[in-house]
């Protein structure tokens, strides 16, 4: 299926967010189709993990609509008229459907690495606990972690006590996984291998929004990488174009920081390239 025929998962409108009176998004439209993986990048302060966070209202918008999978979940005018009315349980279904990756790993430290993955199917979704243990070491597994079910997160490094909070969020079943800047928690000989479990996950077909500084990642992965500044979006392209190829004065600067990272990864695109070519 071409990604122009799939449908759309996700469409922001006209999201704003004000915190007292600094305005952190002004006015943000965005739409994310089914199975696409797309990059948000921006420097600190520009409002990209906020945009994350209203997606599932972790952050309320000022006001702006939100539809997730056809379903709206919040729409309020500028003038701060509800048009969507839901009460809280329709608010927390709709909102079940976005799974959340965070900074920090948020497992809890008194349970095993399978019942955090097992937790909010068998509490929140009330399925058969047989089944969600079934499905829990299954998708364990896939993270590489079927010898580390039996574990605490004290016992497991960052990188793993990520990969489990990955799967954690996969077994809600989520229409579209969010993340939010997964590895700038992890020392550096742990990210590659959270950034592999989330590849893996893109080529599975997975609906990602991913809020990072891995511009290696975004090259290799994104189908689109979106350039947040000062609330608003300065870019949105294909990632050659957008990380490579840069338009926006404030983008280029921003990649400029990274040039180094896309010297090293430019005998990698040219392989690929080549490798499309034949």
């Amino acid at each position: 299926m071409h990604m122009q025929d799939a449908k759309e998962v996700l469409k922001l409108r006209d999201i704003c967010l004000r915190f007292g009176k600094a305005e952190v998004l002004r006015g943000v439209d965005l739409s994310v189709k089914q199975g696409e993986v797309v990059v948000i990048i921006g420097g600190s302060g520009s409002g990209k993990t906020s945009l994350l966070r209203c997606i599932n209202l972790l952050n309320v918008p000022s006001s702006g609509s939100i539809v997730i999978d056809g379903e709206t979940l919040f729409d309020l005018d500028r003038s701060g008229a509800d048009k969507a009315g839901l009460k809280p349980a329709q608010v927390n279904r709709i909102r079940a459907q976005t799974g959340m990756v965070f900074q920090q790993f948020n497992l809890f430290p008194h349970m095993t690495a399978l019942q955090n993955v097992m937790e909010a199917p068998v509490t929140v979704k009330r399925q058969n606990r047989q089944e969600v243990e079934k499905r829990a070491r299954d998708l364990l597994a896939q993270m590489g972690l079927d010898q580390h079910v039996d574990k605490r997160p004290a016992q497991l490094s960052g990188g793993q006590q990520q990969r489990v909070a990955i799967a954690r969020a996969l077994a809600m079943d989520p229409k579209v996984m969010l993340f939010d800047e997964p590895t700038s928690a992890l020392d550096p000989e742990l990210v590659g291998e959270v950034l592999k479990a989330m590849v893996a996950l893109a080529r599975s077909g997975m609906t990602m929004m991913v809020v990072t500084h891995e511009l290696g990642f975004a090259l290799e992965i994104a189908d689109r990488v979106i350039f947040i500044d000062q609330g608003l979006i300065a870019a949105d392209g294909p990632p050659e174009q957008v990380l490579l190829h840069p338009e926006h004065p404030r983008l280029k600067q921003f990649v400029g920081r990274f040039h180094e990272t896309a010297d090293l990864l430019r005998p990698f695109l040219e392989g690929k390239t080549a490798a499309a070519t034949h």
